[in-house]
């Protein structure tokens, strides 16, 4: 049997560089994936520290004087932004993809939510005070 070709027009729907302006559902999605650029920022900037503190003690005063530049400070207030996003997001999602069942009940997600958020509190104060 030979296939024959077939002589309606093919449907290409038009996707143009700007589809996902269309929703707010998408906008919020691209700012939410686009923190991924700040946490590259402050990735590097805490490896320049590393690096630093391995070698001799001059580099890690320059990496001090490195840190105080406006532009760092700035840079490093959008990437807090960001990831504040992202943690919030996160925590918002995450339970309810988790399917948690108790006693014949799927566990409340925002109790979840607040679990998550109580556990950052809590290693976010033993991090302040240990430091």
């Amino acid at each position: 049997m030979t296939a024959t070709a077939s002589k309606r027009k093919k449907y290409v729907r038009e996707v143009t560089p700007t589809w996902w302006k269309k929703l707010d559902f998408y906008k919020f999605y691209v700012l939410r994936e686009s923190t991924a650029v700040p946490t590259l920022w402050f990735c590097l900037v805490l490896l320049y520290g590393l690096v630093c503190l391995g070698s001799e003690g001059k580099n890690f005063v320059d990496f001090i004087a490195f840190l105080q530049n406006p532009l760092v400070v700035i840079l490093n207030i959008i990437t807090l932004g960001a990831v504040l996003l992202n943690s919030f997001t996160f925590f918002n999602m995450a339970p309810q993809m988790m399917n948690v069942i108790v006693k014949n009940e799927r566990i409340n997600t925002k109790l979840v939510s607040k679990v998550f958020w109580g556990i950052t509190a809590v290693v976010s104060l033993l991090a302040l005070i240990l430091v």
